[in-house]
């Protein structure tokens, strides 16, 4: 997988918490830090949803990928109806702190309905040791081809219009901007517009 460059491929364990929370946190610090008040609750409580058994940020549907036997980039990714099958499971992980479920209600406003026709990726978190390097690329590729042959024709994701790396990186994969959606409340937290990214499959 990419020149000088070999991964591979293994569904999330339990055991990967650790190195797992930091990577979906560095994915967004942003969205995370408000979500749970500071990077420090937020790494606990990723570690926590990591070790769940179900829910969007659980082990047990996230795809991992490791270089050198060392855990190095994850997504989770799923077809439309799943969604708010998740969002539900999110829901009630978060039920035990309110201002918590709050934060989550508003962050909520940023993300658009998600088309029956579509394939979801929800987190794509790359190692930065890893970054330029032609992982993220490939790993899009398989994600893709996954969503393909699970009947889907587009491959949504949504990013923060603050995190132009990201924005460009799925641009030059094939991804354009559908919808720019800003919550006012949200800005003075660092969180600006979020961009609703969409690629064709079929």
């Amino acid at each position: 997988m990419g020149a000088g460059l070999t991964l591979s491929k293994r569904s999330g364990q339990p055991d990967d918490a650790l190195v797992a929370s930091r990577l979906v946190y560095d994915s967004d610090p942003p969205y995370y830090d408000f979500l749970f008040a500071s990077e420090r609750a937020a790494l606990s409580a990723l570690n926590r949803l990591w070790l769940e058994k179900t829910g969007s940020l659980s082990h047990a549907g996230m795809t991992v990928w490791l270089e050198t036997g060392q855990l190095t980039a994850l997504a989770s990714h799923y077809p439309a109806q799943q969604a708010a099958v998740l969002d539900e499971t999110d829901e009630a992980l978060l039920a035990a702190d309110d201002e918590c479920l709050g934060r989550s209600a508003k962050l909520a406003w940023l993300f658009p309905h998600i088309p029956a026709q579509a394939w979801y990726l929800r987190t794509l978190a790359v190692a930065s040791r890893l970054r330029g390097r032609g992982a993220g690329s490939l790993i899009l590729q398989d994600i893709a081809g996954t969503a393909l042959r699970r009947g889907a024709t587009e491959l949504h994701t949504d990013v923060d219009s603050g995190n132009p790396g990201a924005v460009r990186f799925y641009l030059r994969h094939g991804f354009e901007i559908v919808t720019e959606t800003r919550v006012p409340m949200l800005e003075p937290f660092n969180l600006p517009a979020s961009y609703r990214m969409v690629k064709k499959l079929a």
